[in-house]
């Protein structure tokens, strides 16, 4: 067995061994590992393993930026963990996510994320849930509408700076949110299946909403659906509109679904909050190195805590962590500790699970109530979220 990186010559390989392991086409597959139709594509980090000459397992990590505190931070976003059927059981994919993660440590990238087909399989590797979504399945007639919506036209490529600027501005308020380059937002926008409207009232874009709509499918009622993949409003007149398009759908034919943040539900604000919601799990959070992770938070409490992290993949990462001065402080340097996993410290990091919920759980263990509140302190809850469009 040879566990190696992406060679040329291995796109049509890694094409077929998605199509075997997930579906899809051939072509489609060939855009994931060609740099010049995935802006997200490193063929440097696509790890491959080959044995008789085949191609049998590849895992890709995607160089991404996503917001920590407000400021952007390496992430290294793992997608296409693919095995061919007639191979596994042989811990290809074992050895290719310890691969992943030793080079994600190499290129001092702190952070990891990915959607996982099974939970229990990513936390071997410390992987831990971070965040979720709220996912709803609408009538049109549930939503209001509003005078608002005269205002909206659609999308023009000279209205891309002000998209970019409003999606930025708002993933800056969402930790783990992914930084989108102009590369990959042309991308994203280039889909057949991607159409978006914006909201100007005479200020520069506002507002817009990135949306698919489904074809007719008989025996389904109704027939046709939108979905709205991205909303995102810098006004209230913004966001208006934008429901109000969501709304003025014909109920005959259409259903709507949208995907919001926990911090940002729709239901309380809707005539009647009696509708289709549904809380989806989603992204896994790995602190690939912690003490660069620690690093990276904005954070001040009354006094320092001392973190004692175990973690049973990466042995660098076990260790004493005092936090709360001007910088992270590899080892003990004050009085109060609480002791932890390195999953666990992943949800905190994230904002996604509160530490005295954690505590209860008898999943942190606070040397004293002080401890705890201080790492309540560290660690507020927050509304972690990476939007539709950027999932890998």
């Amino acid at each position: 067995m040879e566990l190696r990186r992406y060679r040329e010559g291995d796109m049509e390989a890694l094409a077929r061994l998605g199509v075997a392991a997930f579906g899809g086409s051939v072509p489609d597959w060939e855009k994931n590992f060609d740099p010049a139709q995935n802006a997200r594509l490193d063929p440097e980090q696509v790890h491959v393993i080959e044995e008789d000459d085949e191609v049998r397992a590849s895992v890709t990590v995607l160089p991404m930026e996503v917001f920590v505190d407000g400021e952007p931070a390496a992430m290294g976003g793992v997608a296409a963990v693919m095995t061919h059927p007639a191979y596994r059981r042989r811990r290809y994919a074992g050895e290719l996510m310890r691969a992943a993660l030793e080079d994600m440590r190499a290129r001092d990238i702190h952070l990891s994320m990915l959607a996982p087909f099974s939970h229990a399989f990513y936390r071997s590797f410390g992987y831990e849930l971070a965040n979720e979504a709220i996912e709803y399945t609408l009538k049109p007639t549930d939503l209001p509408t509003s005078a608002e919506q005269a205002r909206l036209r659609a999308y023009r490529e000279e209205d891309l700076p002000g998209m970019m600027a409003l999606h930025e501005a708002e993933a800056r308020e969402h930790q783990l949110c992914a930084r989108r380059s102009e590369a990959y937002w042309r991308e994203t926008l280039a889909r057949d299946d991607y159409e978006a409207v914006v909201y100007e009232s005479g200020e520069g874009v506002e507002g817009y909403v990135l949306y698919k709509i489904s074809g007719w499918e008989e025996g389904r009622e109704p027939p046709r659906r939108l979905d709205a993949r991205e909303l995102v409003a810098g006004t209230r007149g913004a966001s208006e509109a934008l429901i109000s398009f969501l709304g003025a759908l014909d109920p005959a034919t259409f259903s709507v679904g949208y995907s919001t943040s926990r911090g940002d539900p729709l239901h309380p604000y809707l005539r009647s909050s009696y509708v289709s919601a549904k809380v989806e799990p989603d992204q896994m959070l790995r602190l690939v190195d912690v003490e660069g992770a620690l690093g990276l938070l904005d954070r001040t409490v009354d006094r320092p805590l001392v973190l004692e992290v175990t973690d049973d993949v990466i042995a660098e990462n076990a260790g004493e962590y005092t936090l709360g001065g001007a910088k992270v402080v590899r080892g003990a340097e004050a009085a109060e500790r609480v002791k932890l996993d390195v999953r666990q410290l992943a949800q905190l990091f994230a904002g996604y699970l509160p530490a005295r919920q954690l505590a209860r759980r008898e999943l942190v263990g606070p040397g004293s109530a002080g401890a705890l509140d201080l790492l309540e302190q560290l660690f507020p809850v927050g509304d972690p979220w990476l939007f539709v469009p950027d999932h890998f």
